[in-house]
Protein backbone atom coordinates (compact mmCIF):
# COMPACT_ATOMS: atom_id res chain seq x y z
CA UNK A 1 0.00 0.00 0.00
CA UNK A 2 1.10 3.08 -0.50
CA UNK A 3 1.79 5.64 1.66
CA UNK A 4 -0.22 8.67 0.19
CA UNK A 5 -1.73 10.42 3.44
CA UNK A 6 -0.28 13.05 4.65
CA UNK A 7 1.08 11.67 8.13
CA UNK A 8 4.02 13.33 9.99
CA UNK A 9 5.30 10.55 11.74
CA UNK A 10 5.14 6.62 11.79
CA UNK A 11 2.23 6.40 14.43
CA UNK A 12 2.00 2.75 14.90
CA UNK A 13 5.26 2.27 16.12
CA UNK A 14 4.68 -1.05 18.34
CA UNK A 15 3.68 -2.95 14.90
CA UNK A 16 5.82 -5.02 13.27
CA UNK A 17 5.60 -4.17 9.36
CA UNK A 18 7.17 -5.95 6.75
CA UNK A 19 10.41 -3.95 4.71
CA UNK A 20 9.30 -2.78 1.39
CA UNK A 21 10.35 -5.39 -0.95
CA UNK A 22 8.44 -5.13 -4.18
CA UNK A 23 7.64 -8.44 -5.46
CA UNK A 24 4.76 -10.34 -6.80
CA UNK A 25 1.85 -11.07 -4.57
CA UNK A 26 -1.76 -13.13 -4.79
CA UNK A 27 -3.22 -9.91 -5.65
CA UNK A 28 -1.20 -8.61 -8.55
CA UNK A 29 0.20 -11.68 -10.11
CA UNK A 30 -2.88 -11.93 -12.52
CA UNK A 31 -0.44 -9.04 -14.29
CA UNK A 32 1.13 -11.85 -15.79
CA UNK A 33 -1.50 -13.35 -18.24
CA UNK A 34 -0.91 -12.41 -22.07
CA UNK A 35 -4.16 -10.44 -22.45
CA UNK A 36 -3.23 -8.06 -19.86
CA UNK A 37 -1.53 -5.18 -21.91
CA UNK A 38 -0.89 -2.72 -18.91
CA UNK A 39 -1.26 -2.66 -15.07
CA UNK A 40 -0.20 -0.68 -12.50
CA UNK A 41 -1.27 0.35 -8.73
CA UNK A 42 -3.01 3.84 -8.14
CA UNK A 43 -4.17 4.15 -4.61
CA UNK A 44 -5.76 7.02 -3.27
CA UNK A 45 -6.74 8.55 0.12
CA UNK A 46 -10.73 9.25 -0.32
CA UNK A 47 -13.50 11.35 1.55
CA UNK A 48 -16.52 9.36 0.93
CA UNK A 49 -18.84 11.33 2.96
CA UNK A 50 -22.66 10.36 2.12
CA UNK A 51 -22.32 7.24 3.30
CA UNK A 52 -18.99 7.96 5.58
CA UNK A 53 -17.12 4.94 4.47
CA UNK A 54 -14.57 5.26 7.31
CA UNK A 55 -17.12 5.37 9.79
CA UNK A 56 -19.34 2.61 8.67
CA UNK A 57 -16.53 0.32 8.43
CA UNK A 58 -15.16 1.12 12.11
CA UNK A 59 -18.53 0.45 13.17
CA UNK A 60 -19.00 -2.97 11.54
CA UNK A 61 -15.82 -3.99 12.43
CA UNK A 62 -16.49 -3.58 15.88
CA UNK A 63 -20.21 -4.95 16.20
CA UNK A 64 -18.38 -8.13 14.11
CA UNK A 65 -20.37 -8.03 10.71
CA UNK A 66 -17.14 -7.64 8.73
CA UNK A 67 -13.57 -9.22 9.04
CA UNK A 68 -10.24 -7.26 8.87
CA UNK A 69 -6.30 -7.46 9.31
CA UNK A 70 -3.89 -5.18 10.35
CA UNK A 71 -2.70 -2.95 6.87
CA UNK A 72 -0.68 -4.98 4.83
CA UNK A 73 1.23 -3.10 2.01
CA UNK A 74 1.38 -4.47 -2.02
CA UNK A 75 4.08 -5.61 -3.15
CA UNK A 76 5.22 -7.29 0.38
CA UNK A 77 5.50 -10.58 1.74
CA UNK A 78 2.45 -9.68 4.20
CA UNK A 79 0.21 -9.00 1.24
CA UNK A 80 0.38 -12.91 0.45
CA UNK A 81 -0.22 -13.93 4.31
CA UNK A 82 -3.29 -11.49 5.42
CA UNK A 83 -4.34 -12.62 8.81
CA UNK A 84 -7.68 -11.71 10.20
CA UNK A 85 -8.34 -10.52 13.60
CA UNK A 86 -10.39 -9.14 16.23
CA UNK A 87 -10.53 -5.72 16.98
CA UNK A 88 -9.46 -6.05 20.64
CA UNK A 89 -6.09 -7.75 19.01
CA UNK A 90 -5.89 -4.94 16.47
CA UNK A 91 -7.05 -1.83 18.44
CA UNK A 92 -3.72 -3.06 21.17
CA UNK A 93 -1.60 -2.99 18.25
CA UNK A 94 -2.36 0.03 17.07
CA UNK A 95 -4.54 2.22 19.23
CA UNK A 96 -1.89 1.89 21.97
CA UNK A 97 -1.42 4.63 24.99
CA UNK A 98 0.24 7.75 24.05
CA UNK A 99 3.61 7.18 26.61
CA UNK A 100 4.51 4.37 23.64
CA UNK A 101 4.22 6.30 20.53
CA UNK A 102 7.45 8.16 18.91
CA UNK A 103 7.63 11.77 20.19
CA UNK A 104 6.97 14.70 18.43
CA UNK A 105 8.49 18.23 19.03
CA UNK A 106 5.74 21.05 18.87
CA UNK A 107 6.38 24.68 17.58
CA UNK A 108 7.37 25.94 21.15
CA UNK A 109 10.02 23.05 20.64
CA UNK A 110 7.94 20.90 23.68
CA UNK A 111 7.83 16.82 23.11
CA UNK A 112 4.51 16.15 22.80
CA UNK A 113 2.99 12.40 21.68
CA UNK A 114 0.65 11.67 19.22
CA UNK A 115 -2.45 9.45 19.46
CA UNK A 116 -5.82 8.85 18.90
CA UNK A 117 -8.30 10.22 21.01
CA UNK A 118 -11.97 8.01 20.45
CA UNK A 119 -13.60 10.81 22.85
CA UNK A 120 -12.19 14.08 20.62
CA UNK A 121 -14.71 15.77 19.38
CA UNK A 122 -12.93 16.32 16.13
CA UNK A 123 -12.27 12.67 15.51
CA UNK A 124 -15.92 12.76 13.48
CA UNK A 125 -14.75 15.63 11.41
CA UNK A 126 -12.13 13.14 9.14
CA UNK A 127 -13.15 10.43 7.33
CA UNK A 128 -10.39 9.26 5.14
CA UNK A 129 -10.59 5.69 3.43
CA UNK A 130 -6.85 4.58 2.00
CA UNK A 131 -8.20 3.13 -1.33
CA UNK A 132 -5.56 0.55 -2.91
CA UNK A 133 -6.55 -0.30 -6.50
CA UNK A 134 -5.29 -2.03 -9.32
CA UNK A 135 -5.87 -0.02 -12.75
CA UNK A 136 -5.83 -2.49 -15.75
CA UNK A 137 -5.69 -3.02 -19.78
CA UNK A 138 -7.54 -6.25 -20.97
CA UNK A 139 -7.98 -6.85 -24.52
CA UNK A 140 -8.51 -3.01 -24.82
CA UNK A 141 -10.61 -2.58 -21.72
CA UNK A 142 -9.99 -0.25 -19.23
CA UNK A 143 -10.14 -2.03 -15.89
CA UNK A 144 -10.26 -1.49 -12.04
CA UNK A 145 -9.59 -3.84 -9.60
CA UNK A 146 -9.65 -2.87 -5.53
CA UNK A 147 -8.13 -5.68 -3.54
CA UNK A 148 -8.53 -4.00 0.11
CA UNK A 149 -9.34 -0.83 1.66
CA UNK A 150 -8.09 0.81 5.05
CA UNK A 151 -10.20 2.96 7.16
CA UNK A 152 -8.01 5.59 8.94
CA UNK A 153 -7.79 7.44 12.32
CA UNK A 154 -7.00 10.70 12.85
CA UNK A 155 -4.24 11.36 15.23
CA UNK A 156 -4.04 14.50 17.77
CA UNK A 157 -1.10 15.90 19.75
CA UNK A 158 -1.57 16.01 23.65
CA UNK A 159 -2.61 19.53 23.31
CA UNK A 160 -5.20 18.23 20.98
CA UNK A 161 -3.94 19.74 17.73
CA UNK A 162 -4.85 17.41 14.47
CA UNK A 163 -1.63 16.41 13.01
CA UNK A 164 -2.91 13.71 10.19
CA UNK A 165 -4.27 10.23 10.10
CA UNK A 166 -3.18 6.65 10.65
CA UNK A 167 -3.82 3.22 8.67
CA UNK A 168 -6.37 1.17 11.42
CA UNK A 169 -6.98 -2.33 9.67
CA UNK A 170 -7.63 -3.63 6.33
CA UNK A 171 -10.81 -4.76 5.40
CA UNK A 172 -12.89 -5.57 2.39
CA UNK A 173 -10.57 -8.09 0.82
CA UNK A 174 -11.40 -9.15 -3.00
CA UNK A 175 -9.09 -11.93 -4.24
CA UNK A 176 -10.36 -12.09 -7.78
CA UNK A 177 -9.21 -9.74 -9.73
CA UNK A 178 -11.84 -10.30 -12.33
CA UNK A 179 -15.21 -10.79 -9.70
CA UNK A 180 -18.18 -9.67 -11.29
CA UNK A 181 -20.16 -7.37 -8.87
CA UNK A 182 -24.05 -7.40 -8.47
CA UNK A 183 -26.19 -5.24 -9.88
CA UNK A 184 -25.68 -0.98 -9.10
CA UNK A 185 -29.45 -1.50 -7.52
CA UNK A 186 -28.07 -3.45 -4.66
CA UNK A 187 -25.04 -1.60 -3.64
CA UNK A 188 -24.64 1.62 -2.06
CA UNK A 189 -22.57 4.55 -4.28
CA UNK A 190 -20.77 6.57 -2.43
CA UNK A 191 -19.48 9.01 -4.59
CA UNK A 192 -17.91 10.29 -8.08
CA UNK A 193 -14.09 10.76 -7.95
CA UNK A 194 -11.67 12.59 -10.75
CA UNK A 195 -7.89 11.35 -10.23
CA UNK A 196 -5.14 12.58 -12.18
CA UNK A 197 -2.84 10.26 -13.47
CA UNK A 198 0.68 11.71 -15.16
CA UNK A 199 1.92 10.17 -18.60
CA UNK A 200 4.99 10.66 -17.84
CA UNK A 201 7.67 8.00 -17.98
CA UNK A 202 9.63 8.95 -14.82
CA UNK A 203 6.27 8.69 -12.90
CA UNK A 204 6.21 4.69 -13.79
CA UNK A 205 6.89 3.66 -10.09
CA UNK A 206 3.61 2.09 -9.29
CA UNK A 207 3.19 0.06 -12.44
CA UNK A 208 3.35 -3.47 -12.66
CA UNK A 209 3.28 -4.45 -16.59
CA UNK A 210 4.19 -2.12 -19.50
CA UNK A 211 3.90 -3.95 -23.35
CA UNK A 212 6.65 -2.48 -25.60
CA UNK A 213 7.18 0.64 -23.00
CA UNK A 214 3.39 2.30 -24.04
CA UNK A 215 1.79 4.07 -21.42
CA UNK A 216 -1.69 3.85 -20.01
CA UNK A 217 -2.91 6.74 -23.04
CA UNK A 218 -0.34 4.84 -25.98
CA UNK A 219 -1.70 1.36 -24.83
CA UNK A 220 -6.12 2.45 -25.08
CA UNK A 221 -4.61 4.66 -28.09
CA UNK A 222 -5.08 1.29 -31.16
CA UNK A 223 -8.22 0.98 -29.42
CA UNK A 224 -9.74 4.45 -30.19
CA UNK A 225 -8.15 4.51 -33.38
CA UNK A 226 -10.30 1.40 -34.36
CA UNK A 227 -13.08 3.16 -32.74
CA UNK A 228 -13.99 0.62 -29.76
CA UNK A 229 -13.37 3.53 -27.13
CA UNK A 230 -15.23 7.03 -28.11
CA UNK A 231 -13.98 10.40 -28.04
CA UNK A 232 -15.06 13.88 -27.94
CA UNK A 233 -14.08 17.47 -28.11
CA UNK A 234 -13.76 18.33 -24.30
CA UNK A 235 -15.65 21.59 -24.29
CA UNK A 236 -18.22 21.13 -27.36
CA UNK A 237 -18.98 17.28 -26.38
CA UNK A 238 -18.51 16.81 -29.97
CA UNK A 239 -17.72 13.46 -30.86
CA UNK A 240 -14.92 13.04 -33.27
CA UNK A 241 -14.06 9.70 -35.74
CA UNK A 242 -10.77 8.20 -35.35
CA UNK A 243 -9.67 9.71 -38.27
CA UNK A 244 -9.69 13.11 -36.93
CA UNK A 245 -7.86 11.70 -33.69
CA UNK A 246 -5.28 9.81 -35.84
CA UNK A 247 -4.63 12.99 -38.52
CA UNK A 248 -4.37 15.86 -35.89
CA UNK A 249 -2.66 14.41 -33.11
CA UNK A 250 -0.81 11.40 -33.62
CA UNK A 251 2.67 10.29 -35.23
CA UNK A 252 3.31 6.73 -36.20
CA UNK A 253 6.01 4.55 -34.65
CA UNK A 254 6.77 0.93 -35.55
CA UNK A 255 7.32 -2.29 -32.88
CA UNK A 256 8.02 -5.99 -32.90
CA UNK A 257 4.85 -7.86 -31.00
CA UNK A 258 4.62 -11.81 -30.16
CA UNK A 259 2.07 -13.74 -31.70
CA UNK A 260 0.77 -16.76 -29.48
CA UNK A 261 -1.04 -19.74 -30.52
CA UNK A 262 -4.28 -21.59 -28.63
CA UNK A 263 -1.56 -22.68 -25.86
CA UNK A 264 -0.72 -19.02 -25.06
CA UNK A 265 2.87 -20.15 -26.82
CA UNK A 266 4.90 -17.66 -29.22
CA UNK A 267 5.04 -19.04 -32.71
CA UNK A 268 5.61 -15.96 -34.70
CA UNK A 269 6.06 -12.20 -34.72
CA UNK A 270 4.88 -9.21 -37.07
CA UNK A 271 5.82 -5.36 -37.58
CA UNK A 272 3.41 -3.26 -36.62
CA UNK A 273 3.30 0.72 -37.13
CA UNK A 274 1.01 2.00 -33.83
CA UNK A 275 -0.20 5.47 -34.08
CA UNK A 276 0.39 6.85 -30.15
CA UNK A 277 -0.54 10.13 -28.50
CA UNK A 278 2.55 12.22 -27.97
CA UNK A 279 0.92 15.93 -27.58
CA UNK A 280 -0.70 14.18 -23.77
CA UNK A 281 1.13 14.59 -20.55
CA UNK A 282 -1.70 14.04 -17.62
CA UNK A 283 -5.51 11.89 -17.75
CA UNK A 284 -7.70 12.64 -15.88
CA UNK A 285 -9.85 9.50 -14.66
CA UNK A 286 -13.81 9.72 -13.76
CA UNK A 287 -14.57 6.96 -11.38
CA UNK A 288 -18.47 6.09 -9.70
CA UNK A 289 -17.71 4.29 -6.34
CA UNK A 290 -20.21 1.62 -4.49
CA UNK A 291 -19.88 -0.18 -1.52
CA UNK A 292 -21.64 -4.14 -1.42
CA UNK A 293 -22.95 -4.17 2.17
CA UNK A 294 -23.76 -7.49 1.76
CA UNK A 295 -20.36 -9.20 0.73
CA UNK A 296 -18.35 -6.05 2.37
CA UNK A 297 -16.13 -5.18 -1.19
CA UNK A 298 -15.66 -1.90 -2.61
CA UNK A 299 -15.99 -1.19 -6.51
CA UNK A 300 -16.10 1.52 -9.31
CA UNK A 301 -16.98 1.87 -12.44
CA UNK A 302 -14.27 3.86 -14.86
CA UNK A 303 -17.15 6.37 -16.73
CA UNK A 304 -14.22 8.42 -18.56
CA UNK A 305 -11.07 9.83 -19.20
CA UNK A 306 -9.69 13.66 -19.94
CA UNK A 307 -6.84 14.38 -21.95
CA UNK A 308 -4.07 17.37 -20.96
CA UNK A 309 -1.99 18.50 -23.49
CA UNK A 310 1.52 19.21 -22.63
CA UNK A 311 1.55 22.95 -21.20
CA UNK A 312 3.00 25.67 -23.71
CA UNK A 313 6.66 26.16 -24.35
CA UNK A 314 6.95 29.90 -23.54
CA UNK A 315 7.79 32.48 -21.34
CA UNK A 316 4.46 33.18 -20.28
CA UNK A 317 3.77 30.79 -17.31
CA UNK A 318 1.12 28.36 -17.48
CA UNK A 319 -0.10 27.18 -14.00
CA UNK A 320 -2.56 24.66 -15.47
CA UNK A 321 -4.10 23.45 -18.59
CA UNK A 322 -7.65 22.14 -19.55
CA UNK A 323 -8.69 19.16 -21.34
CA UNK A 324 -9.38 18.75 -25.06
CA UNK A 325 -10.50 15.41 -25.24
CA UNK A 326 -12.98 13.52 -23.17
CA UNK A 327 -12.45 9.57 -23.63
CA UNK A 328 -16.23 7.50 -23.01
CA UNK A 329 -15.87 4.50 -21.44
CA UNK A 330 -18.75 1.94 -22.85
Amino acid sequence: MTRNLIVILLLISSTSFAQINLQPTQFDKFVKKTNIEWAAYANDSFYFTNPALNSLLIKRFADKKIKASLPVYSRTNDANQVQYLSKDAIDKLVITPAHQREPVTDSNGDVQFAAYIPNNPKASVYNITEVTQILFIKKGKLKSYIPWVTPTLPQFLSTGKYIGESFYFNTAYNFKYNKKFRKKNKLIFLSQTKKMISLKPETAGNHLKEMFGLNLLETLWPYVLKGKIDVFLSESNVKINPDECKNALLYKDKYVIPEYDSTNSIYSFKTVGSPTPLIFTELQLVQDWYYDLKRNKVSNTIKEAYLYPKKPNNQIPVTETTPVLKMVFK
